[in-house]
């Protein structure tokens, strides 16, 4: 009798444990995920020059659950490269080769910092969308031409429930707002916003392709905790 009385107990205690744990799990694994990203921007501002300095910020928010969305869902089917559209003929056009940057062996590695003041942020961009990518930084989609070339550079993030969190404040931007992206050790590029417009998901006119000037398009879901559409944010280099 004892000895159930005691089993019993000891069941009882890892029931108890394990429930805590289930519990506070989700909040750790959250300071885990905030930890990395500011070693990520720590590691990006040690190498970026003093005169490209374009902010001071730090990353205060907590980073919340994703929206429930995984990187196949999360962007338009893109097998091996985004279709292109011409501005003129609005008609998809062979895809050429892609002319962003082979993606680092760390997938973590940070390539540049991404900075919109209106809105207090500041996040590391890492080459690539993968569902842990995403976890602590935005990812630049690999198909894409390289930001600050010739074309539309697309950034995608999640749109994070707490506030401030990844891409949870985009809605907030608006055409003529003023976005920064700095590459790591090079020299800060800025866009202006010139289109804020809401898409089905799978709509390739997300990776419109210009031929003259240099985009990028930052890409969330929206609205919050619903993500039935897609929020995009294209913004024009204006110096480099």
């Amino acid at each position: 009798m004892r000895l159930k009385t005691a089993v019993l107990a000891a069941v009882l205690v890892l029931a108890s444990v394990s429930g805590l744990w289930l519990i506070i799990s989700p909040s750790v694994e959250r300071q885990i995920d905030l930890n990395r990203q500011n070693e990520m921007l720590t590691e990006l501002d040690a190498v970026q020059p003093a005169d490209t300095a374009v902010s001071t910020m730090t990353t205060t928010a907590t980073p919340s659950e994703p929206e429930t969305t995984s990187p196949a869902s999360f962007l338009p089917n893109t097998p091996s490269a985004p279709p292109t559209v011409t501005p003129a003929t609005g008609t998809p056009s062979p895809t050429p080769p892609s002319t962003a940057p082979p993606a680092p062996q760390d997938p973590l590695a940070p390539i540049g910092t991404l900075v919109i003041d209106k809105i207090n942020l500041k996040l590391p961009v890492v080459e690539g969308v993968t569902l842990a990518q995403l976890k602590v930084a935005v990812g630049h989609v690999p198909q894409t031409p390289a930001i600050g070339d010739i074309g539309n550079a697309v950034i995608a993030g999640h749109r994070n429930y707490a506030y401030g969190s990844m891409f949870n404040r985009l809605g907030e931007i608006a055409t003529g707002d003023i976005i920064t992206y700095t590459p790591k050790g090079g020299t800060a590029m800025t866009f202006k916003v010139f289109e804020v417009t809401e898409i089905v998901p799978g709509d390739p006119i997300t990776f419109i392709q210009p031929t003259d000037e240099s985009i990028i398009t930052l890409y969330t879901c929206t609205p919050i905790r619903q993500a039935t559409h897609r929020l995009l944010i294209r913004a024009r280099l204006i110096n480099q």
